[in-house]
């Protein structure tokens, strides 16, 4: 493979692809069509491609990049810089460049990345890039590993391939939206063999719905103090402990408000819920609506 060394930092840059590799670049035809299609224009790719194992990569866009790039990083190590600042990437992370904004990036070259990235443009587009990666947060964000994150992707890719399909075009820019919001799930699974505290008592919740647990009896469950477990819950799920227990116990009593066999009373009860006055107090809170109209 031929390389050559890039002018300012010595650094060995690729002529060519890397082995593997899957891209695809909208021509302007087709951007013009998603910007002006009512199913595309809020949000849709211009660029999406895979590099495995890219060794030597880099690049420099010294007037930034028309559209929002999203690289995550699979496998391997890599950087970033941006005004003037470098961040490092290692593997199940990924990072936006904004628009317009001058930036570097490349592989490690001891052990080099694999990414899969996207330029994406639309109405819309702001809005999700702030939402993946906020104008305060710096550097890489770390992310789950997922499946169907990738199975995404490979969706996407193959029905870009056939540009002359508007349809194809449609499906594509509907799937992105499934795509980012893929590095925003909300993961509790232990990434390892010690017991996740929140998953524990997420567990214990849905086990216990019929009763009225206290943050104690959460806390005392794993074995930590109330404040401990409360600053966790808050940073993992947005939700205290109590608040969330309270919104599993409505959305238990809203499926069982489906079935018509069961009366507001008994559903209360079965929620943990002596007082039907109070439950239904408490499920219009949650739900907008009282469970009589909800039950209708």
């Amino acid at each position: 493979m031929d390389i050559k060394l890039a002018a300012k930092n010595k650094q060995p840059k690729i002529k060519e692809g890397f082995e593997g590799q899957v891209a695809c670049i909208l021509p302007q035809s087709k951007r013009k069509f998603c910007a002006a299609h009512a199913l595309c224009k809020k949000l849709y790719i211009t660029d999406i491609g895979y590099y495995p194992n890219a060794a030597f990569h880099n690049r420099e866009r010294k007037h930034g990049c028309q559209q929002y790039v999203l690289i995550y990083c699979s496998k391997g190590e890599g950087w970033y810089s941006i005004k003037n600042k470098k961040f490092t990437v290692k593997q199940n992370q990924y990072f936006i460049l904004p628009k317009n904004v001058p930036h570097k990036y490349g592989a490690e070259l001891k052990n080099p990345w694999s990414i899969y990235w996207v330029h994406f443009t639309g109405e819309n587009a702001d809005y999700y890039a702030n939402y993946l990666q906020p104008k305060n947060s710096a550097g890489s964000i770390t992310v789950s590993p997922s499946v169907l994150r990738l199975m995404i992707f490979e969706d996407i890719i193959s029905h870009l391939e056939l540009l002359n399909n508007s349809n194809n075009l449609i499906y594509a820019s509907s799937n992105l939206y499934a795509y980012l919001a893929s590095f925003q799930q909300l993961h509790l699974k232990s990434v390892n063999s010690e017991k996740n505290p929140i998953e524990e008592v997420i567990s214990y919740m849905k086990e216990n719905l019929d009763k009225n647990l206290t943050l104690d009896d959460f806390a005392d469950h794993v074995h930590m103090s109330p404040s401990h477990l409360s600053g966790l819950f808050r940073q993992k799920t947005k939700y205290s402990p109590m608040n969330l227990f309270t919104s599993l116990k409505i959305q238990k009593a809203g499926q069982l408000l489906q079935d018509e066999q069961y009366s507001i009373k008994v559903i209360a009860a079965s929620v943990g819920y002596n007082d039907p006055y109070h439950f239904s107090r408490v499920f219009k809170k949650t739900m907008g609506v009282s469970p009589k109209y909800f039950k209708k």
